[in-house]
Formats: C-alpha cells, sequence, structure tokens
C-alpha cells in the first residue's frame, strides 16, 4: 500500500504530465491553428440575444457571422445535442435518442435519464465502451497531436457525452460528477481544480437561478484553461437560461438576469483573451443546444396507453423515453401489429401532434404505418437504439404572458392528469419551430465580418467546421454534418449558396401531418412539422 507521501509523488507526477502536455499542444495550436472557444448557452433562444440584455453577445452577432437559419437537433433536447455537437453526428448514428434513452443491456424495463453520468458509464460498460456508437470529436483530434477539453456548468451526463472516454483517461472534462470530491477527468486535472477552486457550488431549487455554478465554471475556462492548458478547442456549457425558463418561463425577469449574467461572464473571457495576447487569434463560436416553448397542455402518456390497453401497469410493453415534448416508444419484441395500433390511436389523440416510425419499404419519407414519417428521414431510425414509435405534441405560435411566441405540450408521469397547465413553465424537445431554431453565431479571424448566413445550419455541423478550420478534412467525409463553408472568410459567398425547401405531408383518413425540411450541400435538415387537422 502507498504512503501518504508517494500518494502526494504520483498524484503530482501526473499533473505535471497533464500540464507538460497540455502546454506543448498550446505552442503547437500557436503556431499551426487559432484557438478556437465554444460556447453552449443551455436553452437560449434566437430572440434572447439583444444590445440591451446581451450587450458582448450582441457585438460579437454583429461583428461576425450570425445564422438565421440555425437548426437544433431533433429531438430538441441536450443530451441528443451535445452529443451531435461532440461527434457532428444524428442520434441514427451517434446512439443517443433523447434525453431518456431505452437501451435493454442496461435495464429491460425502463429508460433510463442520461444527464448522470453514473448511467452513461454503465451504458459503457454494457455495451463494450459504446456509450456513444460515433468517433467522438475529442477522439479525433488526438490523432493529429491536438487537445480539446470541456468546460461545464451543465449536467454530468451532458459533460460526458462532449468527452466519452474522458473517464477511461482519454480528454480533459471539467463538471460536477460526485459532489464535494470530482469535478473533472482525469485524475491529475481534478486534483488541481479542486486545490485552486473548490468544489462546484450547490445547485439550488426548481426556482433559484444556476449563476453561481456557470460563474464557477467560467472562472476555471479563465484563470486555469485559457493560461494554463491552453487546448486547441474548448467546449464550455453554460447551465443557464434553460434550468430558469423551466421553471419560471421564457423572458421571466429571472430568465433575463441569467442570461444578462452570461453575457457579463462572456465579457470577462474577452478581457481576458486580451490580457493574454490571444483576442485576434481566437474563433469565438456561441450556440445554444435548443429553443424554448410555454408548456400550456400535458400529457400523462403511460396512464393513456395503459387505459388504452397496449400496456399493463408496470410492465415493459411499451417503454417510454421522454424527451419532454418528444416521446420515444419501445413496443415490446418491436411488434409490427401493436406498433401499428398504438400509431393509429395516438392519431386520433387531439393532443397528437407527428408521429414517426420505420421507413417503409422503398419510400423516401413515409412510415410502415399509414399517415407517419419514417425515422429514418429525420435522422432517428436504423440503430439499435431506435425507438419503433416516436411522436411530438400539437404547438402554436401563441404568445406567453412575457409576449414571447411559442406553446405546446409535453408529458407528465405519476398521478398527474391530463390537461391543462396553469402556470409559466416551458420546455422544449418537440418539432415547432420555437424549438428547433437555435442561437448560433461565430466570431474570429477564421470568419466573415458582419454576415447574415441564411442557408441552413444545425449544432451537427459545428464539429466538421472546426476540423475543417484546423486544417483536419479526412474525419469530416464520414460526419453527418458539414463545414459551414460561407461562413468562412475564404468560403463562398453566403448569398451564393443554394437551398432548396421541401413541404411533405402524411395521410391516413381524417388525420393529416406535414414536415417540412430544408436541404443544401446535400445535406437534410429538420425545419418544423405539425398536424394539418
Amino acid at each position: 500500500m502507498l504512503n501518504a507521501w508517494e500518494t502526494c509523488v504520483r498524484v503530482a507526477y501526473r499533473f505535471a504530465a497533464f500540464f507538460v502536455l497540455c502546454l506543448g499542444c498550446a505552442a503547437h495550436a500557436q503556431a499551426a491553428a487559432s484557438l478556437n472557444l465554444v460556447f453552449v448557452l443551455d436553452g437560449l433562444r434566437p430572440d434572447s440575444v439583444t444590445a440591451t440584455d446581451t450587450p458582448n453577445l450582441y457585438r460579437l452577432r454583429q461583428e461576425g457571422v450570425w445564422f438565421e437559419n440555425s437548426h437544433s437537433v431533433f429531438p430538441t433536447v441536450t443530451r441528443v445535442n451535445s452529443t451531435s455537437l461532440g461527434t457532428g453526428m444524428y442520434p441514427a448514428r451517434h446512439g443517443i435518442m433523447g434525453n431518456t434513452i431505452y437501451v435493454p443491456a442496461v435495464d429491460e424495463n425502463r429508460a433510463f435519464t442520461n444527464d448522470n453520468h453514473q448511467m452513461l458509464m454503465k451504458l459503457d460498460e454494457a455495451t463494450s465502451g459504446r456509450m456513444v456508437t460515433a468517433p467522438a470529436m475529442m477522439d479525433l483530434l488526438e490523432r493529429y497531436g491536438r487537445r480539446m477539453v470541456v468546460v461545464s456548468s451543465g449536467s454530468p451526463g451532458g459533460a460526458l457525452l462532449l468527452a466519452p472516454r474522458a473517464h477511461r483517461g482519454h480528454g480533459a472534462v471539467v463538471s460536477n460528477f460526485i459532489p464535494g470530491s470530482r469535478v473533472a477527468y482525469p485524475d491529475s486535472l481534478n486534483d488541481a481544480l479542486m486545490k485552486r477552486f473548490g468544489a462546484q457550488p450547490q445547485r439550488g431549487g426548481a426556482k433559484d437561478r444556476y449563476d453561481a455554478i456557470v460563474d464557477w465554471s467560467m472562472e476555471i475556462l479563465r484563470e486555469f484553461v485559457l493560461t494554463e492548458a491552453r487546448p486547441d478547442i474548448v467546449f464550455t456549457w453554460l447551465t443557464e437560461p434553460d434550468h430558469i425558463q423551466h421553471g419560471l418561463g421564457i423572458a421571466s425577469p429571472e430568465a433575463r438576469a441569467s442570461i444578462r449574467n452570461n453575457d457579463r461572464q462572456l465579457g470577462l473571457v474577452l478581457a481576458k483573451l486580451d490580457t493574454l495576447g490571444l483576442r485576434e487569434r481566437t474563433n469565438i463560436i456561441v450556440v445554444s443546444d435548443h429553443g424554448f416553448a410555454q408548456n400550456v397542455f400535458r400529457v400523462n402518456v403511460a396512464q393513456t396507453l395503459v387505459d388504452a390497453g397496449f400496456a399493463a401497469a408496470g410492465s415493459n410493453d411499451v417503454v417510454i423515453a421522454s424527451s419532454g415534448q418528444a416521446i420515444a416508444l419501445h413496443v415490446k419484441g418491436r411488434d409490427a401489429q401493436r406498433i401499428r395500433g398504438i400509431a393509429e390511436f395516438l392519431q386520433k389523440q387531439e393532443w397528437c401532434g407527428v408521429v414517426f416510425t420505420a421507413r417503409k419499404s422503398g419510400a423516401a419519407h413515409d412510415g410502415t404505418v399509414p399517415g407517419t414519417f419514417a425515422l429514418e428521414y429525420a435522422h432517428l431510425g436504423g440503430h439499435e437504439r431506435s425507438p419503433d414509435i416516436l411522436f411530438t405534441f400539437r404547438w402554436s405560435s401563441d404568445l406567453s404572458a412575457y409576449g414571447v411566441r411559442g406553446a405546446g405540450t409535453t408529458q407528465t408521469g405519476g398521478t398527474n392528469p391530463t390537461g391543462p397547465v396553469n402556470s409559466l413553465v416551458a420546455g422544449h424537445g418537440g418539432i415547432s419551430p420555437w424549438v428547433i431554431r437555435n442561437t448560433m453565431m461565430a466570431w474570429g479571424p477564421d470568419f466573415k465580418r458582419a454576415a447574415v448566413v441564411r442557408t441552413p445550419s444545425a449544432n451537427v455541423d459545428i464539429a466538421p467546421t472546426l476540423l475543417h478550420v484546423l486544417g483536419h478534412a479526412e474525419p469530416i467525409a464520414g460526419m453527418d454534418g458539414r463545414p459551414l463553408l460561407e461562413a468562412l472568410a475564404n468560403g463562398p459567398d453566403h448569398e451564393q449558396v443554394a437551398l432548396e425547401t421541401r413541404t411533405l405531408r402524411v395521410v391516413n383518413g381524417a388525420y393529416r401531418a406535414v414536415l417540412q425540411v430544408s436541404e443544401t450541400a446535400g445535406k437534410r435538415y429538420i425545419d418544423k412539422a405539425w398536424r394539418e387537422n
């Protein structure tokens, strides 16, 4: 057994090795490429970027590139999009189908939430290292001698999905993994950060802002990552305004205060870059993982399916994996007759929106059940973890009490009844433009100045764009996303890039649904979908 002195020496040696490696990578980055900072502001709607509340973000948007037609990956939830940001792939490739997922190797009877990194590590163990089933950008960068660091004030599960092998010794990620004792992987980084910055502040309640947690992570970014580690790419995840918008509503005074705090922290980072002489050699990309809409109705899906006779209470006849405004259903044995029965039952419910099932043989966008769209067409089908049915709820463009558009329906559980929601709580996950449209802007030496890009873009495009900027074209060809060439300083005229918008329809008796997609450079983006009748 090691004595205390030997343990300290080993920890110090590991930290020194990590520190030297980071400095070496920093030297390489300065010689070969600019520093690339990606800020993910969880749940920030594009209309929240204003000169009054967000002067720093507003200036970056005005001076750099504003992506007017940017998309969240559907289902429009955090962990789907964190994985797509970290891989350049859609769920059909990376395997994270929602904020909860069903993997029988982990639990045969129920889906599990992936905000918990320990459940993700259990998934990784049960699937022989296939937590994420697509190559992660962090691993791709290692092949080229480059480094990426993740700093997150969000859930540890979301952070780990950006760096899915960090717990196995590959990569560096900061998050609140074990409150009070582990804030990072690898161990050497955890020891250094705990000693210097202490544990992450405790989270508040449902109606408390998480500003202190955001501030803690941003201090680590400024005072350690930028000054000492200096990797090629840094993903920094700011957990607000997502949390407070869920609890108190979009554009509530508390939500606007959290957004102002985010902007203040971004200003501190910009000032730090000036101090370090890095400002003019740094690319800054700001995105949000999804938009937001007020919840005005809720549906107890589990009870509804039990009452309709499709599942016995407490059984795994139909396993529900919720993404809030989008619900995945896994039918036992993938029984085709039961799948059709459930899908057609859903189409008769007033609250049901658009339904997806596996692709009909020989069809492009039609699902196997009449009146459904193909899961594959929405980048969700053909994976071993794909659901048998995915459906959304109805939505509208109604105004909230705070004057923002976008309203919808969400799932509820337990003994909560189906019915109206009498509060300002908000959510996402669905397929309305209010949750699909996300924030995206880019500023820096590799990007155009004062440009508005109207061609479609998405979170899945961030990884290939970064790899292109760093000069690594080889892995881009295998990605679902594309490098956003029209936004780059040496790219094509952004007004001369062709796009096509298509409106598709499906019908089953009285039920009619519409799916709108946009296409550019051979890539398909889901714009919105709705029920017509």
